[in-house]
């Protein structure tokens, strides 16, 4: 399993913005209606809010890994939003995040989107790696630099 098989140009929002928590949620499941055809996406939206009542998916390091399972997807769905500025998402490092993973998986899923959490942290480790993408302007880059580096 690759990263790059999730994800697509459309899928990946080099400007992301929003003041909170909850407008980065907004902001990425209204880029995930870009890639997939969803019926409902404030019960997305709800779940995602729920998650993070529970704890923070903001992991560290620049990263935040918003998800949740939904009959709203057949298959694990993955959307990327970068902002070069950091925005808070309350992460466990106190800092500001800078790529955001939302993960959406089918409700009757098995792990297949622990595994794909599981490389986007191996992947994204490397302060390099994110410092690179940092730099990239286009979608189409940052797309051909994971697949490169997978």
């Amino acid at each position: 399993m690759k990263l790059s098989d999730y994800l697509c140009e459309d899928g990946i929002l080099m400007n992301l913005t929003g003041a909170n928590k909850k407008e980065i949620i907004h902001n990425l499941v209204s880029l995930l209606t870009n890639t997939v055809e969803i019926t409902d996406a404030n019960n997305i939206v709800h779940k995602l809010e729920e998650r993070e009542e529970l704890k923070t998916t903001g992991i560290g390091s620049g990263i935040a890994i918003p998800h949740c399972k939904s009959s709203e997807v057949t298959e694990v769905q993955l959307v990327v939003g970068i902002s070069r500025e950091g925005i808070d998402f309350e992460s466990l490092d106190n800092k500001p995040a800078h790529f955001f993973f939302l993960l959406v998986a089918p409700e009757k899923g098995g792990a297949e989107h622990l595994k794909a959490s599981a490389k986007i942290v191996r992947l994204f480790r490397e302060e390099s790696f994110r410092e690179s993408l940092l730099s990239m302007n286009k979608p189409s880059e940052v797309l051909a630099f994971i697949e490169k580096n997978e």
